[in-house]
């Protein structure tokens, strides 16, 4: 049951008499251990009050003041206890506008490095405006129920069509899209897209990054002097943070060029030699400075995709220079994960280490480091090893770009996703929990259902394992693939064993046994008939006592 604040009859007279002067938000930005900050805007001028407790009955005993009369407000309550739940109230210093109840309040960060359970929602691509966006929203609540999160990103084309004020205006802060009272209790942590830099530095544009300025620079206050941990970007084009003992790195994939190779800070221009930028030269010092035992990175353009957007066309110049002259750093230092949007469908690959490339460039034996489905609940996680040959090694690539948009019909054949969802009406967003030395992630879709899961659990390495180990089966193939009417399994076995071969859905779920029983030493073949079998993705699984090799397959009509 909600609680409110109890508020003179008068004032709350006032507060439905005013409450018209309220344009936009509340909303959070800029969280810490000790501050919130909290923004909104009126129609005209005025002072801004906030009232702050950790309970509504203490609500009005503490305010802080900004005396400038302005349409956009903006508050920065400190002091605060690390870690706590507080409640608070928007106020022009004499009327009420917003809050009192336990739909306005907000928890603290913890303090950097702290051994606590982390959750994170990730949403790309969402700033349509439509019902597809506020099914997301409300799948997301229904979720989570009451608790909400602990880290909210966007990853990118956040308004459309181009990132203006009155966009963001109608298409993300209009109550009817569902994100109004989530902004209201969480913060987010935002990353910009070509959409948002439309209005800024579209790529007909040849501009300096650092003179970058427009709408979304205007809705976002992020950390510039690693006030949450991390190295000092000294700028809002990119920035880092920790949240607990989880390092989080934003990277600017918009910032590229491709008219100028002086403002070039990605190497996404064609016909220059792209030797590095002040954004790569901050990347590295932050990875390296980095102690945190988990790492997530997020970007709009994603390295591997063939969604609305395919990594495999030459004119997606910012994907494959992410792909090429990010992505190579990134896995350097051991990033964990790495969530992006832009291509308006959901992907989620294998543990990859080393693939910079296209996607007839893929080698699963090359780049493929845990060749499984990731599932936890299937008990084939993905392993990342401290110690050994790949100490560090292994990134899991997701492409979260349809929380709001779609495409219909999308390819979704890249070789190096294991899982996929694309459709006209395909839309969700992505989970992480992280806690110790497991990370496990969940794409959600708009109607509620947990589509994809996957784990990733950080050990020790077992003696002699090395980098393309898959225990006794080696050279796991599926040809054709993509295919329509059957396809044909092939592997190696190192020695005579006890073995089955499983054709499973990319949750788990065994569809057919292919064999049960004894496997000899050498090449094995089995037939896979498209009968009975819908469209989409498969994976087939070979076990022979230790962990299994996995191949995906994709059945077209």
């Amino acid at each position: 049951m909600k609680r409110f604040l109890l508020i003179p009859m008068a004032i709350m007279f006032q507060l439905s008499a005013y409450s018209q002067e309220l344009v936009r938000g509340p909303y959070l930005q800029f969280p810490t251990s000790s501050s919130m900050k909290v923004l909104w805007r009126t129609y005209v001028p005025t002072s801004g009050r906030v009232y702050y407790g950790t309970s509504l009955d203490n609500l009005m005993q503490n305010h802080v003041d900004v005396s400038d009369a302005v349409t956009d407000h903006v508050v920065n309550i400190t002091g605060l206890a690390p870690y706590t739940e507080y409640f608070y109230a928007i106020s022009d210093g004499e009327n009420v506008l917003s809050g009192g109840d336990a739909g306005h309040r907000f928890r603290t960060w913890p303090s950097t490095g702290a051994d606590v359970p982390v959750s994170v929602w990730a949403i790309g691509d969402f700033g349509k405006g439509n019902t597809k966006q506020a099914s997301v929203m409300q799948a997301f609540t229904d979720h989570v129920d009451d608790s909400l999160v602990d880290v909210w990103l966007w990853l990118g084309d956040n308004a459309y069509d181009d990132g203006l004020d009155e966009e963001y205006q109608s298409k993300v802060f209009h109550p009817q899209w569902g994100m109004t009272d989530i902004m209201k209790r969480l913060p987010f942590l935002a990353t910009p897209g070509n959409h948002d830099y439309g209005s800024i530095s579209p790529p007909t544009v040849s501009q300096n990054p650092l003179d970058n300025d427009g709408a979304y620079y205007d809705l976002i206050d992020v950390y510039t002097n690693g006030e949450m941990g991390g190295v000092p970007s000294g700028s809002e084009l990119y920035y880092s943070f920790d949240y607990g003992n989880v390092h989080f790195i934003n990277i600017n994939s918009e910032i590229g060029s491709v008219l100028s190779s002086s403002n070039d800070w990605t190497g996404a221009n064609p016909f220059g030699s792209f030797n590095g930028s002040p954004m790569t030269e901050w990347i590295h010092a932050d990875l390296q400075a980095n102690d945190k035992p988990w790492t997530v990175a997020f970007f709009h353009q994603p390295p591997h995709s063939e969604g609305s957007h395919s990594s495999a066309d030459l004119w997606e110049r910012y994907m494959s220079a992410m792909r090429n002259n990010i992505c190579p750093i990134l896995e350097q230092y051991g990033v964990d994960v790495i969530l992006n949007g832009h291509s308006h469908v959901y992907e989620r690959s294998f543990l990859l280490n080393g693939y910079f490339g296209t996607p007839n460039q893929f080698n699963a034996a090359q780049h493929v480091l845990d060749n499984s489905n990731g599932s936890l609940a299937a008990g084939t996680p993905y392993r990342k090893y401290r110690t050994g040959p790949n100490a560090g090694k292994g990134t899991v690539y997701v492409v979260q770009g349809n929380s709001g948009s779609s495409t219909t019909e999308p390819a979704l054949t890249h070789p190096a996703m294991v899982s996929n969802h694309g459709c006209d009406e395909c839309v969700g967003s992505h989970l992480l929990y992280i806690h110790g030395d497991t990370l496990k992630g969940q794409y959600l879709t708009g109607d509620g259902e947990i589509l994809d899961e996957y784990a990733i659990i950080k050990q020790e390495a077992p003696a002699g394992i090395g980098v393309t180990d898959a225990g006794n089966v080696t050279g796991l193939e599926v040809f054709p693939n993509p295919f329509n009417a059957e396809t044909t399994v092939r592997f190696n076995l190192l020695k005579d064993t006890e073995g089955r071969v499983e054709l499973v859905s990319v949750s788990g779920q065994v569809i057919r046994v292919l064999n049960s029983g004894k496997l000899a030493k050498g090449m094995h073949q089995f037939t896979v008939r498209a009968e009975g079998l819908a469209k989409g993705s498969y994976l087939v699984r070979v076990s022979s006592g230790s962990e299994p090799a996995v191949a995906r397959m994709l059945k077209v009509e």
